[in-house]
């Protein structure tokens, strides 16, 4: 289906040249949101973040889909004597270390055999046992130095998977023997085949399968072209125990062997060249990235380009934790020097100053991902923060894709980074819900928060965010709140402490009182009096609440004339 013709700000419709161009600078050329664009793609069966590079033919696809002219592409200038071939070819050439990607279904195994592998509880760090960021890891072995790449299984995170099947050179794909081939795992196996990468299929939870299960696995994979070696195939299936650690060793001698046949080498005379696997903002060292070079020797004082961004860097930290002053191709490593959060997925290389210099003289437009706002549409505006680039496209990618037939979410802001005062007060003037992942909010915020009434919502886990936003969507407005009378006190004794003020000692006579509850203060039948509780205590201790018998002294804020007597009601906001 065409898209309705599209008219310039200048009154003429646009033109394209079919060429290799990035997805925020196809909809700059069309004036298309970059969302827009994105959603476009997906439904093509395309899979791109706004900085990715799309080839020739996706543009011209995009182009007749939106109805754009296209103006024949000139040809170019004879190439120079010095072909790229010959580049190629030249230099100083060294074999380097496998790059291994573990794919597979959610709780099949993955980080449980990673673990195993690097000897470390990465498992118990996670929440819910889901990964959820994309982490490189060289692990030493006796077969030889290996890059694991760890992809998260959870569905949101099917951007962050491609990305780490594009970088490496062999997949490792789990599947547990007890539980067969998921819609995750059918997912691992068709972008494994997309990227024309090496398979080996691990069998995992061995300790727990029966041999009849195991040949219905083998069966599953013979039904998407997998067929095993022992049914005459070419797939290699090894039969391991991730928590028991049976098998890993022959798991780690097939990867060398398979790396060997691969032949993998690196020219260490061109410049660094790789990939953007992680980025996040760290205290003290700024925009920091994981990133995996396939050429060069990465240097600090290197000039460099990822994406939109560009820097020097400052720091090399390799996956040990060392600072280290160069790295070699296949090695993960840790770079600050970043002018801006670059994203995952970015291609990155290193230039020259005058490269660099350039590029921040003449900047490209960046195009912020966003949502048409349409006049009159019931709206949830949103604001997200995330504590990783790759973790905000997840959670924004998976919101996008929320469908209610009461409101749309509109995500008015995302960013990455820990809430702050800014993101509150964005929030106060915009009637915005915050959803924090992995982050928390910031001291000087909190204030803010309670005085504006901003309601926050932190979470660990992607799907019970996602849950969380389709349940306010659903309601078709947010949660109606009433007052209800918890408690009842009367007044023992009052109390002038100096520095302090007038305190009332009480005792609960029926229900409870808390920190932070509405009180009214009657005296016979008059009621003289009203404020909220500023200090709750019980035996001279701090405490959130006080129940029914028991004694105890408070500051209410607004009131100080007490009486022994009188009455105190305590009330308190709740679901309606």
């Amino acid at each position: 289906m065409i898209e309705k013709p599209i008219i310039t700000p200048g009154g003429k419709e646009p033109e394209i040249v079919i060429d290799r161009m990035t997805v925020a600078e196809f909809s700059e050329k069309i004036y298309k949101p970059v969302g827009e664009v994105i959603l476009t793609l997906l439904k093509q069966g395309v899979v791109a973040a706004k900085n990715q590079s799309l080839a020739e033919k996706v543009v011209e696809s995009l182009a007749r889909h939106y109805g754009i002219k296209i103006i024949e592409k000139q040809k170019p200038e004879a190439a120079p004597s010095h072909t790229s071939k010959e580049v190629a070819t030249e230099g100083t050439w060294k074999e380097r270390s496998p790059i291994v990607v573990v794919i597979g279904h959610v709780d099949h195994g993955k980080t449980t055999l990673l673990d195993f592998i690097r000897k470390t509880r990465v498992a118990a760090k996670e929440k819910g046992g889901i990964t959820q960021h994309l982490g490189a890891y060289e692990v030493k072995t006796g077969h030889g130095n290996i890059v694991f790449l760890d992809t998260p299984g959870h569905e949101a995170f099917s951007l962050m998977r491609a990305r780490g099947i594009r970088v490496a050179d062999i997949a490792i794909l789990v599947i547990a023997a007890d539980d067969g081939i998921m819609p995750q795992t059918v997912e691992a196996i068709k972008r494994s085949k997309e990227a024309g990468i090496q398979l080996i299929v691990a069998l995992n939870k061995m300790d727990k399968a029966t041999p009849a299960q195991v040949e219905v696995v083998k069966r599953q994979l013979a039904q998407h072209d997998l067929v095993p070696e022992d049914w005459g195939g070419q797939t290699v299936c090894m039969p391991i125990s991730g928590k028991l650690g049976t098998g890993i060793d022959e798991l780690l001698e097939v990867i060398v062997l398979q790396a060997q046949l691969l032949d993998l080498k690196a020219n260490l005379s061109l410049p660094p060249q790789g990939y953007v696997l992680e980025s996040k903002v760290e205290k003290g060292r700024g925009p920091v990235a994981t990133v995996i070079c396939h050429h060069g020797i990465l240097k600090v004082t290197d000039y460099f380009h990822a994406g939109n961004t560009w820097g020097k860097i400052s720091s090399l930290v390799d996956s040990y934790g060392k600072r280290v002053t160069e790295i070699y191709p296949s090695m993960p490593v840790q770079i600050s020097g970043f002018s801006e959060l670059p994203q995952a997925g970015d291609f990155f290389e290193v230039v020259t100053q005058e490269v660099m210099k350039k590029g921040i003289l003449e900047p490209r437009v960046r195009p912020e991902m966003g949502y048409a706002r349409k006049e009159g549409e019931s709206e949830l505006n949103l604001i997200i923060k995330t504590d990783n680039a790759s973790s905000r496209e997840a959670v924004v990618n998976a919101i996008s894709k929320i469908k209610s037939d009461y409101k749309k979410a509109s995500i008015l802001f995302s960013g990455v980074g820990d809430i702050s005062e800014s993101d509150v007060m964005l929030a106060a003037d915009t009637g915005s819900y915050i959803y924090g992942f992995h982050v928390k909010v910031e001291s000087n915020a909190q204030p803010i928060v309670q005085k504006k009434g901003i309601v926050i919502q932190s979470f660990d886990i992607i799907y019970k965010l996602i849950e969380d936003v389709e349940r306010l969507l659903e309601s078709g407005k947010p949660v109606k709140m009433i007052t209800k009378k918890i408690g009842e006190a009367l007044v023992l004794k009052v109390f002038d402490i100096k520095g302090l003020g007038i305190i009332a000692g009480a005792q609960v006579k029926t229900g409870r009182f808390i920190r932070d509850g509405k009180v009214l203060i009657w005296r016979g039948k008059q009621k003289v009096g009203e404020g909220n509780i500023k200090g709750l205590q019980r035996d001279r201790k701090s405490v959130k609440e006080v129940h029914t018998g028991f004694e105890c002294a408070f500051l209410v804020d607004g009131f100080d004339t007490w009486e022994v007597d009188d009455r105190v009601e305590c009330f308190q906001e709740v679901p309606e």
